[in-house]
This record gives C-alpha cells, sequence and structure tokens, in this order.
C-alpha cells in the first residue's frame, strides 16, 4: 500500500483536535448520536399478505420509510421476548391483513400440546418463538375495505391473562401498572384497501398527483394507531375526559405551537378517537427525519395526522407527523427523541466556536510556529 509522505515528518507539526479538544467534538457528534441512537426497530413481516398486495418492491419502500419515521423518533427499549407454550403467555393476537379475521399465534407447536386449546383452538401453530430487544412486529397486507387503510394491535384469547398482568414478558418492560386494558407492545398489524376503490400513489419520494392518494400519509396514521394513538387502550383512554383528550404532552405541544392555553384536544367522539378533524394545527415534527416532499413544509402549520381524514389539497399531497402527533406517543408511554438535531447542532457548534474563541483569545503570543 502507497504511503502518504510529508505529513509526519520530523519538521511537521500536527495539530490534533480530538486530543486538544475532546470536548468540542463530543459537542459536534452530540446530535449525530441523538439522531441515531433509536429504541425500536419495527420490522414489517408480510407473511399474512395473502392477497400480495406488497407484491412490487415500490409499495415495500414506502411502507418501510413510515415504519423508519416511527423507529428514529421512538427511544423506548422493549427487552426480548420467548414464547413457549404455556398458560401465561400463550398467544399473540391480531386483525390477520389479508382476510380481516381475528388471527390467534400460539407457540404450540400443534393444537395436541397446546395449552389453550381446550378452551379455544388458534388460528396457527407456529410452534416456540421469540421478539428480538427492541423489535416491533409490524404485519402487513392488503384487503377490500370501506376505507382506505387499517391499523392497530389486538388481543389474543389470553389478553387478560397476558397485557393486563404486569409481571407478563410481552410488557417487555414497557409498564407495570396492571390497569385493563393495556397496548400490547410486542407490535401490531396493518392493512390497505387493494379492491381498486383508493387510487394510490406509491413512490414516497415524490408527491402525489392531485388525483392519487399518498401512500406514505396513510401508512403514517394506521402505524400510529398500531402504537397507541387514537385507540381505545387504558393508555390513551387514560387521559379522556368525556370526548376530550387531556393528555399533558400533546396539550402542551398544541398550545406551545398555536400560542394557545387549551387545557383539552376534542376527539371525533367519545367512541371516535381519532383528533376533531379540521379544528387543530401543528408543526411537522423536525426530528428524525421527516419526509416533507408534497407536505406544507417545515415552520408552517399542518392538521394533525391523527385526524380521521386526509384533506389533501392541490398543493398539500402528503401529511406527517406533527409536534402533537409525537407528544401523545408520550402521553401514551413511549419515549421520544427529546430536541431537532438542527437545535441541538447550533447549540453545540455555538459552544464550540466561544470555546475556541476564548481559548484563542487567552493563548500566549508567539512568533514561533
Amino acid at each position: 500500500m502507497p504511503r502518504l509522505t510529508g505529513l509526519n515528518g520530523p519538521n511537521h507539526r500536527r495539530r490534533s483536535l480530538p486530543r486538544r479538544h475532546p470536548w468540542i467534538l463530543t459537542l459536534v457528534l452530540l446530535p449525530w448520536v441523538i439522531g441515531t441512537c433509536y429504541g425500536i426497530n419495527i420490522s414489517i413481516d408480510y407473511q399474512y399478505d395473502t392477497n400480495n398486495f406488497f407484491s412490487a418492491q415500490e409499495r415495500k419502500g414506502a411502507l418501510q420509510a413510515a415504519a423508519d419515521r416511527f423507529s428514529a423518533i421512538i427511544t423506548t427499549s422493549l427487552v426480548a421476548v420467548s414464547l413457549v407454550d404455556d398458560s401465561t403467555d400463550a398467544r399473540i393476537g391480531f386483525t390477520h391483513p389479508g382476510s380481516g379475521g381475528g388471527w390467534d399465534v400460539s407457540p404450540a407447536v400443534s393444537q395436541a400440546t397446546d395449552a389453550l386449546a381446550g378452551t379455544a383452538v388458534a388460528e396457527e401453530y407456529r410452534g416456540p418463538w421469540s421478539i428480538a430487544a427492541d423489535d416491533w412486529i409490524l404485519y402487513a397486507g392488503g384487503r377490500s375495505m370501506s376505507s382506505a387503510g387499517s391499523g392497530g394491535t389486538g388481543t389474543g384469547f389470553n389478553f387478560s391473562t397476558v397485557f393486563d398482568d404486569d409481571n407478563s414478558v410481552l410488557n417487555r418492560g414497557f409498564r407495570a401498572d396492571s390497569n385493563t386494558g393495556d397496548l400490547p407492545v410486542w407490535g401490531g398489524a396493518i392493512a390497505f384497501d387493494n379492491d381498486g376503490d383508493v387510487n394510490w400513489h406509491f413512490d414516497h419520494t415524490a408527491a402525489a398527483p392531485i388525483t392519487k392518494t399518498d401512500f406514505y400519509s396513510i401508512a403514517l396514521h394506521e402505524i400510529g394507531h398500531a402504537l397507541g394513538l387514537s385507540t381505545s387502550w387504558d393508555d390513551w383512554d387514560q387521559h379522556v375526559n368525556g370526548s376530550v383528550f387531556e393528555g399533558p404532552n400533546a396539550v402542551a405541544a398544541y398550545n406551545s405551537d398555536n400560542g394557545a392555553s387549551e387545557t383539552g384536544l376534542n376527539q371525533v367522539s367519545s367512541g371516535n378517537r381519532h383528533w376533531e378533524d379540521g379544528t387543530y394545527d401543528s408543526f411537522i415534527f423536525a426530528s428524525g427525519d421527516p419526509n416533507l416532499t408534497g407536505t406544507v413544509g417545515s415552520g408552517v402549520l399542518q392538521d394533525l395526522l391523527m385526524e380521521p381524514t386526509a384533506n389533501f389539497t392541490s398543493t398539500l399531497r402528503r401529511f406527517e407527523l406533527t409536534n402533537v402527533d409525537v407528544a401523545a406517543l408520550q402521553d401514551v408511554g413511549w419515549s421520544v427523541i427529546p430536541l431537532p438535531p438542527a437545535l441541538v447542532l447550533f447549540l453545540s457548534a455555538s459552544i464550540a466556536l466561544g470555546a475556541i474563541g476564548t481559548r484563542r483569545a487567552s493563548r500566549p503570543t508567539s512568533a514561533s510556529v
């Protein structure tokens, strides 16, 4: 291998920033560290895509981009899970993305060995299986639907002995409150309309034409449901008074973005937990690599993502996560990245430059080099 000469000879005096100013290097790298140290990894699984909705890579790429958006924001750590055939943590359940029916997965090898089979037979016997630490599974597919998409998680047959039990391994260290109706945190399931009623735009790198529905926007919304936003799980409902959501983080984010002093945010109704349509706006959450193509852009108020309808216009072709939606994730129990990387970078650079200036000002003058 050729060697570079002339840089390290006896007459060259090398200055090493990391050695003389290691703390400055730390400040400069801080935004990168904050932006890359994620908590969960949303792992998309297409094994239940029985109608081949995701047969094209472009569709998978758009869904992965939406999943990565949440992965880049949520910092919660989830412990690994080993599912074995017993009566305590025996099953997970969800809506099958391809059929729309309930689907229970048992870690038993077969019905003959299923500890719960005497009460209810599972739809699938997978045998013992595991979920890796920080992995959050998202089963995805398509079917004929009355809406563009659907997302959520599910109970499973033995829900009350699993997710309502603070000692359940499937709670994964997320909580320990034994409330009835706790949000399952193994993952969720998501489905999209495939019967031709929706004219999809799958290219997440470009804005949708006015005649098409942006898939990325809908995917973000439905994954939000699976993570507990605008749902009937206790983690959300504990903040609801009548039909008003009073989660402190979401309310504070709204007030900050709008110079308001609200004490709660209206839902559509007590039974429909989406934000009231067309009532509230917030800025796009600037951290976690937002996809701004086709949106209102940064620094401009947008409708909340978790409203019941994506109100696209001739120029607004994509919706993103807003500060209020991300704050609601905190109200549900997830932890999120604290500051927009740009702000942290500005503060880090300001401190670093100030320190360099101070050091230079205090350095004795000398003619020698």
